[in-house]
């Protein structure tokens, strides 16, 4: 497991980090290049560790900033809740008589503490949905921040490569030199070395494809993105599906939000009650008369519910909460299986890493050296040089692919568990 994938496995158990956490690899706080523009994110200057990537996603992403809008609506629509409804202004006039009169509607059977009520569930439910959308835009800028990574080390594998390879052409053309090898393996090598070439500008064409997406997710399109990080693993007991599911059930963004949604649902039932019942008006009126000099008029009015008694609104009201604890149940048996499947997946890259690690990598070094020294002591031909040096570029490429598939997976079981401080971006 990398010291990387490590921390991100103790947040997700809850456990606390050690001293050595994800910038224990050099990585330093994000540095801001010169002054720039209002509204413009400023771009890094040094390598960004895996948290710092995140922050800067959540923190610069306009759409994240569109959805975050969404509680500011939510608080405005509590704020009409609680407005008290508009006094109506009359006057009339007719022959030695005129007068002025207001009327207020009051709403004493409790219409408004229920709409505000109601509206402070929306606001709940807003803040739900918020997180719902930055844990998704963090799973893909945590998906781009490992692709970025591991095409960083892909690079080095290739300009490792390239090294070997030069010092073995060093090799074959002493023994050229003395006469001990035809200008065949000369050739043979000078063409291996244009291809090693190739290579490794494919692999850094692709670190730029990577870099660029980092980029664009962090919403810097100019940024060169680096990530900060390590591909050594360490051995580590993961935690048990019922302790993960104990916390992910608490803390999980599509349950809160399920939850938060179906608790308006039901709580619109009563509202919906409570407008069925009618809202009297009391009215007051100055009158001017001739014949009967000034005086002041009273009244009250009430809407008669005889047959419209808000039946369909409160029958529709049910049918939303029915489908949105149906929603709920959804949501909790899709996170179980998220869950389950994120561990399984991240115990069986565990192994395959972990078995690589003592099978293959162990043996790279010393087949390296064989190589050189049976070319150099007659023992192996210019290919089995070649092939022997090909070789090990190709097992610590796929070596690069099984971390970046463990990577991957650690990240999705910290997700799954709801292990992302969203306030903290």
């Amino acid at each position: 497991m990398t010291k990387l994938a490590s921390a991100l496995l103790l947040l997700a158990c809850g456990l606390p980090l050690p001293v050595l956490s994800l910038a224990a690899d050099g990585g330093v706080p994000v540095a801001s290049a010169a002054p720039v523009a209002a509204g413009q994110a400023a771009t890094p200057q040094q390598p960004v560790t895996f948290e710092e990537y995140l922050r800067l996603v959540a923190r610069n992403q306009p759409s994240l900033a569109a959805d975050r809008l969404e509680t500011g609506l939510a608080r405005a629509d509590t704020r009409k809740a609680s407005a008290f409804p508009n006094p109506t202004a009359s006057a009339y006039g007719k022959p030695g008589e005129h007068g002025v009169g207001i009327e207020q509607p009051i709403p004493i059977f409790g219409q408004r503490g229920a709409r505000i009520e109601n509206a402070k569930k929306g606001e709940i439910t807003a803040a739900a949905h918020v997180d719902v959308a930055v844990n998704n835009a963090l799973n893909e800028a945590a998906q781009a921040f490992n692709e970025l990574l591991v095409a960083q080390k892909r690079v080095e594998v290739w300009q490792d490569a390239q090294q070997s390879l030069d010092k073995a052409a060093y090799i074959v053309r002493g023994q050229i030199d003395a006469g001990a090898r035809s200008r065949y393996d000369g050739s043979r090598l000078t063409l291996q070395l244009a291809q090693m070439g190739m290579q490794l500008a494919k692999a850094k064409a692709a670190l730029r494809a990577a870099s660029t997406r980092a980029a664009q997710l962090a919403a810097i399109p100019t940024w060169n993105a680096r990530a900060e990080g390590s591909v050594q693993t360490l051995e580590q007991t993961l935690p048990s599906f019922d302790t993960l599911w104990n916390q992910a059930s608490t803390r999980l963004p599509g349950l809160r939000s399920a939850q938060a949604e179906l608790d308006q649902a039901r709580h619109k039932i009563e509202l919906e009650k409570r407008n069925a019942l009618p809202t009297p008006s009391i009215g007051v009126t100055r009158v001017k008369s001739r014949p009967d000099g000034n005086y002041t008029q009273w009244g009250v009015s009430m809407e008669i519910p005889l047959f419209d008694r808000n039946q369909g609104a409160i029958d529709r009201a049910k049918m939303e909460a029915e489908q949105a604890e149906l929603r709920l149940q959804a949501a909790n048996q899709t996170a179980q299986s998220d869950l389950y499947g994120a561990l399984q997946q991240l115990e069986l890259k565990r192994d395959t890493v972990h078995a690589y690690e003592k099978q293959g990598l162990a043996q790279i070094d010393p087949l390296k050296q064989m190589a050189n020294d049976a070319y150099r002591l007659g023992q192996g031909g210019i290919l089995e040089l070649i092939d022997a040096l090909t070789s090990i570029t190709e097992h610590r490429l796929e070596y690069l692919e099984l971390v970046k598939d463990y990577l991957d997976a650690e990240w999705q079981v910290r997700l799954a568990t709801g292990n992302v401080p969203l306030s903290d971006y």
